[in-house]
Formats: structure tokens, sequence, C-alpha cells
């Protein structure tokens, strides 16, 4: 039987490492068409492959013209999480989260630091430009950009990343990154991420009424 596999990277250890493909399966379901409401079905392909470098377990996923076994690294990573962020986020924030994801860990402080960088590149996005960072996360508090609590994350998040940053006694531990990408993670969600699916929804449904009241009246 011939073994697939392709370089690729791996969330899992941080390596850019081989992953031999060891399963693949296909299925059916529905899908809608965001602007209409539309159901139509569509095929998908997952592919399961293992790390040779760490042996962890990698998911990917195709939806429709799904590639042969082959490329199946051309999909989707959908476990574990590749790093990427949603398409509403900057292009600028989701450049430096991606590099920080390729070594979060394998270097906790310098994915500290990186978080830190993506906490200024959301200020200066969000029109915050001026001051310390603290003092910039404030003004997007104070602005309603983003409620207390989340302020008191970004805050933490900004600590961390000094800690990261500076030679001390303290660093940042390998368990806690996984902590800093959940705060991180939840911020942009609350930025970026919701506010665009909730116009996607809204669009959607409006588009679904109008189709829904014509045929109605028809």
């Amino acid at each position: 039987m011939e073994v697939i596999r392709k370089v690729e990277f791996c969330p899992h250890c941080g390596n850019k490492s081989p992953q031999k493909l060891l399963h693949e399966q296909y299925c059916s379901s529905k899908g809608w068409l965001i602007d209409d409401g539309m159901e139509f079905d569509v095929e998908i392909g997952y592919f399961v492959a293992v790390c040779e470098t760490c042996s962890a377990i990698l998911v990917y996923r195709a939806i429709e013209d799904i590639p042969e076994a082959k490329y199946f690294t051309a999909c989707d990573l959908v476990y574990p999480e590749s790093g990427k962020l949603h398409r509403s986020v900057p292009s600028v924030v989701a450049e430096i989260y991606n590099e920080a994801a390729r070594i979060k860990t394998a270097a906790p402080n310098a994915y500290a630091v990186q978080i830190r960088r993506a906490l200024e590149a959301i200020c200066e996005d969000r029109g915050s430009q001026n001051g310390t960072l603290q003092k910039r996360l404030k003004e997007l508090s104070d602005k309603g950009e983003i409620p207390s609590l989340l302020a008191q994350v970004s805050d933490a998040l900004r600590l961390l990343g000094n800690v990261g940053a500076h030679v001390t006694a303290e660093s940042v531990k390998p368990w806690q990154v996984y902590t800093i990408d959940d705060f991180f993670r939840a911020i942009v969600e609350y930025v970026y991420v919701a506010p665009s699916k909730l116009r996607e929804f809204q669009k959607s449904s409006t588009a679904f009424r109008s189709r829904t009241d014509n045929s109605n009246a028809a």
C-alpha cells in the first residue's frame, strides 16, 4: 500500500515536519448560501494524518472540489487549530498571530511578545494610536470597543508580553501559552468575528424574508 505523506507545519509541536496520511473519509452534508439562504448538497472529505515528529494526530477537511488523497495537506486543517484567524480579522493582526502560532510551544516568552504586538495592532486598527499599550487598551475600553472584563484580559496579556520581553527571574511558562491564546481569541471574537457574523446573519435573514414574502405574494 502506498504511503502518502507531506511536509507541513504541525501546531502540536511547532515543527514543519513529515505528516503521514492514515485515513480518508468522505460524506455528504447540507450547505446554505449566505446571500439567499438556499440549501444545497455538499461533499466533504476528511483526512487523518500523524505528525512523524511528535506522533500527534491532525485532521484536514475539504468541502467540495475534494482533492485526491495525496493532496490532503492542501485542505483546511481543522484539528488542532491552525493558528489562522477568521477572515474578518485585519491582515496585519492575523499575520502577527500566525507568526506567534509557529512558536507557541517552542518559545513561550517570544509567543507572549508576539501576542502583545498583535494587541498593539488591534489598538492601531481601532483608532487608538497614542500612548503606552496600557493607555491605548483603556481608551478602547472607555470607548466601548471592548467590555471591561476583556479590558482586564487584555491588560493581563500586556503584562505577560512584558514578562516575555525582559530578562527577569520570571518567564512565561509553557502551559500559560494556551491561556494566552484563549484570551487573545476571545478579544478577537468580540472585536471582529462576532460583528462580522452578525452582519452576515442579518444579510441572509433579510434576503430570506424577501424571498419568502415574494413567494407568498405569488
